[in-house]
């Protein structure tokens, strides 16, 4: 008889004990509900985010606050996306007032293909003609070289150098299409990747007489023309700026995605008990 009555004590002790911390996690996941309540009323979006997963990950049973979050959750989310999408409209503005003032600089050249723009620096010069080093940018923003070495050179690579610093392309060997010896001079195509350097270089160098060395079996070294240096620092400026005008741009679609997905969610999870932050 005494070991019945001691099972029911026992069972009664548990069951006490289990509500007792059933309330406790209650309270717990309500009060991160209420601060993540408090987080979006201040606009300390991100905050409230971090809460609101804190709430998921800890409380994972507690369904009836977490429906309640749910409901939040969208909420945070589409405020986050409209403030963002504020500075990226901001941010595309500044970067296309920037891209259009380089038509002062820029000339489009049609050729075979879709054309591309280079300097006015150099405006009518062609590769085949002089030996030298053509900035160019595609139509879609994207940088490349042509360098055209003397006959006998042999070169694979470029090097430029003023007062101690250098910058060097990769190597790219002769393929008949790309580095190419079949004319009057060696012609380098060299691609993004390859000759993001040189761009580099001649921006922060802009206005130091520069050297340009063609490497290979016989290599060739002269002063790079002013024009040429002041065209490769222009264009490679002019590359980045469209990247970074098609970059916000991006951004701005992704960001007008995530707020239509934020709005749907919004509507699916809409109750007229919910007592979520409006």
């Amino acid at each position: 008889m005494c070991n019945v009555i001691s099972k029911y004590i026992v069972a009664a002790l548990a069951a006490t004990l289990l509500a007792s911390c059933g309330d406790k996690d209650k309270d717990a996941a309500a009060g991160l509900l209420e601060q993540a309540r408090a987080e979006f009323t201040a606009d300390n979006y991100n905050s409230a985010l971090a809460t609101l997963d804190t709430l998921d990950a800890r409380y994972p049973a507690q369904v009836e606050i977490r429906r309640q979050a749910m409901h939040l959750r969208p909420q945070v989310i589409e405020r986050l996306t409209l403030r963002e999408l504020t500075s990226a409209d901001s941010l595309i503005a500044v970067l296309t007032l920037s891209t259009d003032s380089l038509r002062d600089v820029l000339e489009f050249v049609p050729d075979a293909f879709e054309g591309y723009y280079t300097s006015r620096q150099i405006k009518g010069k062609v590769p085949a003609e002089a030996t030298g080093l053509y900035a160019r940018m595609s139509t879609d923003g994207v940088f490349s070289v042509v360098s055209s070495a003397p006959k006998g050179t042999q070169s694979t690579s470029v090097t430029l150098t003023t007062e101690g610093l250098e910058a060097t392309t990769p190597d790219v060997a002769c393929d008949g299409e790309r580095n190419d010896r079949s004319r009057g001079v060696e012609i380098i195509t060299f691609m993004p990747l390859e000759c993001d350097t040189l761009g580099h270089f001649a921006s922060i160098n802009l206005g130091r007489p520069i050297t340009a060395r063609w490497n290979g079996a016989k290599p060739h070294s002269a002063k790079l023309a002013e024009p040429q240096a002041r065209a490769l620092a222009e264009v490679y400026g002019a590359s980045r700026s469209f990247a970074a005008l098609r970059s916000a741009q991006m951004r701005k679609q992704m960001l007008e995605r995530r707020l239509d997905i934020a709005r749907s969610q919004m509507a699916r999870t809409f109750s007229n008990d919910s007592t979520a932050a409006d």
